[in-house]
């Protein structure tokens, strides 16, 4: 079945796709700090992000491709399985507003960047801070994953077909992720929250 392309969608989406890479490129000299080789100012974003930008910073994390495509897009393909993000998305209010302000305060004072950090600062385990650490990264995979789902999901709506729109979103995201660290994501989520709250 060959679809066509809607060009109306296409140059709305080719819009905020260059406006977003260019926000993600720019974002590296964005409240940037004096130490360039700090993992403090990439990770963290120099641990100068305020309420607001936090505010909209977990908003797109919450509220993303993965909330408003993907999750209805493998609903309908596998059913009732699907629904394991409901329960999941409930659990993590009570995490990220009950205990996510402690963990922040004890690696805030203390200086870390991770919960790796925290573990291992409090526990004194290698063993335990590597778990931790690898429990974060596979934890992570199914949510790209279904990210990319959203994504191809997309790119298919505008009529675009094969890999190479995929690839090529993926990695311009990459580099820019790549050069200015949690800064690009933040910046773009002041677009991608307006948006998503708009729908």
């Amino acid at each position: 079945m060959k679809t066509e392309i809607n060009w109306t969608a296409l140059w709305v989406f080719i819009f905020f796709f260059v406006l977003v890479t260019v926000m993600g490129f720019l974002a590296s000299r964005w409240q940037r700090g004096e130490s360039k080789g700090d993992l403090d100012e990439w990770g963290l974003g120099g641990r100068r992000f305020g309420t607001w930008i936090t505010w909209f910073l977990v908003g797109g994390d919450f509220y993303t491709a993965y909330t408003v495509i993907a999750v209805p897009a493998l609903v309908y393909a596998v059913g009732a399985y699907g629904f394991f993000a409901l329960p999941y998305t409930i659990l993590v209010y009570p995490i990220v507003f009950l205990i996510m302000p402690r963990l922040w305060k004890v690696a805030h004072a203390q200086g870390h960047v991770t919960a790796a950090d925290v573990v291992y600062a409090r526990y004194r385990s290698r063993p335990l801070e590597l778990a931790v650490a690898l429990t974060g990264v596979v934890a992570t995979m199914p949510y790209i994953a279904l990210q990319l789902i959203g994504m191809e999901v997309v790119i298919k709506a505008l009529g675009l077909t094969g890999e190479l729109p995929l690839m090529a979103a993926f990695v311009i995201l990459a580099l820019y992720t790549y050069s200015a660290g949690l800064r690009a994501p933040a910046l773009i989520a002041f677009v991608k929250d307006i948006m998503i709250y708009i729908v």
